[in-house]
C-alpha cells in the first residue's frame, strides 16, 4: 500500500466498517485535493505539512507542482528524502519555513492546512487567515482541517483533559469553536463554500492509534521511554473517548478568496463524492 513508506497526521476519513486505518487515511488525502479540486500543473500549498504525505500525493497522483512547509527538522528531513525516492524533485518541495515568512502574493491555485492551526492561537487567526488569502491566486480555494472546541467560547477541553494535553502533548494548544473559526476567515476576505465535521473519523483514527501503540507497547516503551508511552497511552485513548463524546470536534472548512472573480467550484457537493473521486 502507498502508505506503507509514508507516515500521515490527523484523523482518517473511513467510508465504511470495514475500511483500515491504512486505507482511511489514504481516503482522507484524496478527499481533500479531491475537495480543492487540484489540477495538474496546479501551485498547491500545505502549511504544517508533517511528514509530506500530502504534498506527495497532490504531485505524484494529481500533478500539481506542491509546496509544504514545517518546523520540524525531522519532518523537513523525512519528506525531503521520500521527494527524492519518488523522483519528485521537480514538482515537489519541502521547505523548513514559518507559514508568515512565505513570500510572495497570489502565488498558490490551492492551499491546505491540516492539524496546524491549533497551534496557531486565538489571537493570530485574523492574521493567519490573512495570510492564507494574500498567497492564494484570484479565485484560489482553501482547506483547512483541524480540531475545534465544542464551546461556543472556545474554552479548552474540560475534565482536565486540557491541561494534560497543554503539559505533556501539545503546549500552549488554543482550539477555536468553529463559529469563531467562520468569523476570521470572513473577517480575512475567504468565502466559505462547504463545512464538514469529521468528529467521529477522529473517534475512530485515535481508538486504532490506541490499540496500535498498546499492541506495540515494547517497541515503543524501548524507542521512547515508560513515560512518554504511559502519556501517550492516555493521550490517545482520552482523545478517542473526547471525539466520541462531543467534547471536541474537528472540520474540514472548504473556503476561495473573496473577490478574486469568477467562482470555479462547482454548484453542488456532487464533485465531492461522484466516481471520479480521486482521480
Amino acid at each position: 500500500m502507498w502508505l506503507d513508506r509514508n507516515l500521515v497526521y490527523s484523523c482518517a476519513y473511513f467510508r465504511g466498517d470495514s475500511d483500515t486505518l491504512e486505507a482511511a487515511q489514504e481516503q482522507k488525502l484524496d478527499h481533500i485535493l479531491t475537495k480543492l479540486m487540484v489540477k495538474p500543473g496546479e501551485r498547491f500549498l500545505d502549511i504544517g505539512c508533517g511528514w509530506g504525505a500530502l504534498i506527495l500525493r497532490a504531485a505524484k497522483k494529481y500533478g500539481a507542482r506542491a509546496t509544504g512547509v514545517t518546523l520540524s527538522r525531522n519532518q523537513h528531513e523525512f519528506a525531503s528524502r521520500r521527494i527524492r525516492e519518488e523522483g519528485l524533485e521537480g514538482t515537489c518541495e519541502v521547505r523548513l519555513q514559518d507559514y508568515r515568512e512565505i513570500p510572495g502574493e497570489g502565488v498558490y491555485d490551492k492551499i491546505a492546512s491540516v492539524g496546524m492551526f491549533e497551534h496557531v492561537g486565538l489571537k493570530n487567526l485574523k492574521g493567519y487567515f490573512g495570510k492564507i488569502r494574500s498567497l492564494l491566486a484570484d479565485n484560489g480555494v482553501v482547506m483547512n482541517h483541524g480540531i475545534t472546541a465544542t464551546d461556543p467560547d472556545s474554552s479548552w477541553v474540560g475534565l482536565g483533559a486540557g491541561e494534560f494535553i497543554n503539559r505533556y502533548v501539545f503546549p500552549h494548544g488554543e482550539l477555536p469553536h468553529i463559529s469563531l473559526v467562520l468569523h476570521e476567515m470572513a473577517s480575512a476576505g475567504l468565502e466559505v463554500a462547504d463545512v464538514e465535521s469529521l468528529r467521529r473519523h477522529y473517534a475512530r483514527t485515535c481508538d486504532d492509534w490506541a490499540k496500535r501503540l498498546e499492541q506495540n507497547r515494547e517497541k515503543a516503551v524501548a524507542e521512547a521511554g515508560g513515560k512518554r508511552y504511559r502519556i501517550w497511552q492516555i493521550y490517545l485513548a482520552g482523545c478517542a473517548h473526547g471525539f466520541a463524546n462531543e467534547w471536541m470536534n474537528i472540520y474540514q472548512v472548504l473556503a476561495r478568496k473573496q473577490g478574486g472573480g469568477a467562482n470555479s467550484l462547482p454548484l453542488t457537493r456532487d464533485y465531492m463524492y461522484g466516481a471520479s473521486r480521486g482521480q
